[in-house]
């Protein structure tokens, strides 16, 4: 065995070494996990920008661990048969809300900012940053990131429907991002970023289609906006949830406070 692997690392001696300046910048970049989101590889080295209507900043990494050579040739350990099975992603969304509550669920680019709108709601109770609509049983951020498992990063809302309609919440869809752009938000690109309304009961889903009849007619550009029945959902890494509200990369903590209008930065 010993044998082998020393076969295997000559044979990617180059490859190594043409990568080692790299992994030796990104490991000397490595942070707190609470305040910065993972480049999940170097194949998709591309940068993490702001909400739309915010000032950009740059991505750094954080210190989830780079996968290593042994496992890029293929010697990692292989996921569970369970988290391969597509029809478990693909059912609905079985969780219950609380007595009084309804769920509703958006995709509109990076979930940070996005989250931090809701919160702001009255009539909002709880908010939930996951994944949503894809393949794999129990994704990561790394699996979603990379681009394979069709899942888009999404917010589900709990709120109180006597004190907070569903059109409201269509409304700060609509007015949080640009639905016209396919699979990006700015400069957030891929297909987890793109604009979906994922409704839980027909009265959601007519409403949510004549909104965005509506919403069309004040565009001159096709809105590519998905409306979908919601499926299961996937909470996020504990570090993600009210990551703005927490103080996101730099530790300057936003205000959730009910009809806060304050400018909200994507990156802290």
């Amino acid at each position: 065995m010993t044998l082998v692997l020393l076969k295997l690392l000559t044979a990617t001696s180059n490859c190594y070494t043409a990568t080692s300046n790299v992994l030796v910048f990104i490991s000397s970049s490595l942070s707190s996990p609470a305040k910065t989101k993972f480049l999940p590889s170097l194949s998709r080295f591309s940068v993490k920008c702001s909400c739309f209507f915010t000032q950009t900043r740059p991505r750094i990494a954080s210190n989830k661990p780079t996968m290593n050579l042994l496992n890029r040739l293929g010697f990692g350990s292989a996921r569970a048969p369970e988290n391969n099975d597509s029809s478990i992603p693909q059912g609905p969304d079985d969780d219950i809300p609380a007595p009084g509550q309804q769920f509703a669920q958006f995709g509109a680019g990076c979930f940070w900012g996005v989250e931090l709108a809701f919160q702001r709601i009255p009539g909002v109770s709880k908010t939930e940053v996951g994944y949503s609509q894809g393949f794999l049983h129990n994704p990561t951020y790394e699996d979603v990131c990379s681009g394979t498992s069709n899942h888009s990063e999404v917010v589900r809302i709990h709120y109180d429907p006597k004190a907070c309609s569903y059109e409201t919440l269509l409304d700060l869809f609509w007015a949080r991002h640009d639905p016209t752009t396919l699979n990006r938000q700015g400069n957030d690109v891929g297909t987890q970023y793109r604009s979906g309304i994922y409704y839980y009961t027909p009265e959601q889903e007519k409403a949510a289609k004549e909104s965005l009849e509506q919403r069309q007619k004040q565009l001159n550009r096709k809105i590519v906006t998905e409306i979908l029945p919601a499926k299961k959902f996937y909470r996020a890494e504990e570090y993600h949830q009210q990551y703005l509200e927490k103080g996101g990369r730099f530790g300057f903590k936003q205000s959730a406070a009910k009809g806060c209008n304050d400018p909200i930065r994507c990156y802290g």
